[in-house]
């Protein structure tokens, strides 16, 4: 066996998903049978699967379904819509291979290109104001790029009934879920369009003249358009006022209600309002309305 790790539960994969010395004999055996040279395999940002460099490359090998997760479905949006970005001329990092390898357990993996960017979480957090206008200006060009219909290329989502249905919601107070779940069931999911899903601090790369560069499309769905807003708002730019201000390009309060139909439709949106609560250093949110005055205090005031 190649991969010699137990995994019965998702304790035991979030203890290995980061070792380099449990994951490379199998990552070298999957870059010999892609005919890829193989390096030694360096850490990355940690999120949900394994995913490490390799000299000029990223390998991402994933959760196994023995860890509770199935994640087929990841694989399959992220190998497709990594291939169709680079078609549209979005910047992101070259597909090189996907595939599987029946191992003791059965790993999905894909190979990328290394993009050697910055975070852009970081970045912005020391970008100047006309280094943040100008990555925002293209941010939003990148979006329109992105956000286009693409019926077929990836499996629908039922949107609604993973809102009503999501486990996330338990950790909210009773009134907040009730009102975001009601919210939810009242809105029009059916004009979908490609949405990458996950657009966060770590999930955006800085080029070296400030564009942005899409990395770890795992998340991608086929969701209204405005459902790329809650990440961009709550895990991109951190509800900053700068921030917000300079990518809001139509009227504040349409805006925020375009921003609150996201969270409450988006699968990490409890998440998002539970995470802002503790940056903020405030009580959790009861209800919507507190996050609506919220945000239109950090847009309009």
């Amino acid at each position: 066996m190649l991969f010699n790790y137990t995994i019965e539960n998702w304790d035991d994969w979030s203890k290995v998903f980061q070792s380099i010395e449990n994951f490379t004999p199998l990552a070298r055996e999957i870059f010999r049978r892609e005919k890829l040279e193989f390096t030694d395999l360096e850490n990355l940002t940690p999120g949900t699967n394994a995913v490490f460099r390799a000299g000029n490359y990223v390998v991402k090998i994933f959760a196994p379904k023995e860890s509770g997760l199935d994640s087929l479905v990841d694989y399959l949006n992220e190998s497709a819509v990594c291939e169709v970005l680079t078609e549209w001329g979005i910047p992101t990092p070259r597909l090189i291979a996907c595939g599987s390898v029946q191992d003791r357990y059965l790993f999905y993996y894909i190979i990328t290109e290394y993009y050697s960017g910055v975070e852009a979480g970081t970045w912005l957090e020391k970008a100047t104001p006309s280094q943040q206008e100008i990555f925002i200006e293209r941010l939003r060009e990148l979006l329109q790029k992105l956000n286009r219909p693409a019926q077929g290329l990836i499996s629908p989502v039922d949107l609604l009934g993973r809102a009503l249905e999501n486990p996330r919601l338990e950790r909210l107070p009773d009134s907040l879920r009730a009102e975001m779940t009601e919210r939810a069931a009242s809105l029009n999911l059916t004009d979908t369009v490609l949405v990458h899903g996950d657009l966060t601090g770590e999930n955006i790369l800085v080029d070296e003249g400030g564009s942005p560069v899409i990395i770890d499309c795992a998340d991608s769905c086929l969701a209204p358009w405005w459902y790329e807003l809650a990440p961009l708002v709550f895990e991109l730019f951190h509800c900053r006022k700068d921030l917000l201000r300079l990518f809001v390009d139509t009227d504040s309060e349409t805006f925020v209600e375009r921003v609150l139909d996201a969270v409450c439709v988006h699968d990490f949106g409890a998440n998002m309002l539970l995470d802002l609560a503790e940056r903020e250093k405030v009580p959790c949110f009861s209800h919507l309305a507190e996050v609506r005055d919220f945000l239109l205090g950090r847009v309009c005031g």
